[in-house]
């Protein structure tokens, strides 16, 4: 009985996660802009490819003829469906942050930017580059070096 549930669950965590897919592809084509368009993936990446790992692992581990190895493969399915819940948002994460302070493509249309306060002005960061240049003829004295061993 118990085992039935558990097929059901991870049966409807899979289509669920079907579901979320369809979504995040509306999404994606239907949003204006990078910053929503990415945001549309990423819910399409958690709950289209986490949720359904999960199911899958719930399946496996009421399906008897894997014998042994079910407890095997749930194993993997969940341990994959927590890399997945960690490693989307983070990655989206840092895709975003590398396009909005490379200032690479057009800008959101915001109301409230509280980030703006963050980006450096291109005079501190012109500043910066001819502070850490290496002049021609100034190299750097080696930290360490060699010696030989006398035979």
């Amino acid at each position: 009985m118990i085992e039935d549930v558990i097929f059901l669950i991870g049966s409807i965590a899979i289509l669920l996660g079907a579901v979320y897919d369809l979504i995040a592809a509306i999404g994606i084509l239907r949003f204006p802009d990078f910053y929503m368009r990415t945001h549309a993936a990423t819910v399409g990446t958690i709950g289209g490819a986490a949720l359904p790992v999960f199911g899958a692992g719930l399946v496996a581990l009421v399906y008897h003829p894997l014998g042994s190895q079910r407890f095997f493969m749930a194993g993997i399915a969940f341990t994959v469906g927590i890399l997945i819940l960690v490693i989307a948002p983070t990655g989206s994460h840092s895709i975003i942050s590398a396009v909005y302070f490379g200032r690479i493509g057009k800008k959101p249309k915001l109301k409230v930017d509280q980030l703006e306060e963050d980006l450096p002005k291109r005079s501190d960061v012109a500043e910066l580059v001819r502070e850490h240049e290496e002049t021609p003829g100034e190299e750097e004295e080696p930290k360490f070096t060699f010696r030989r061993l006398g035979r």
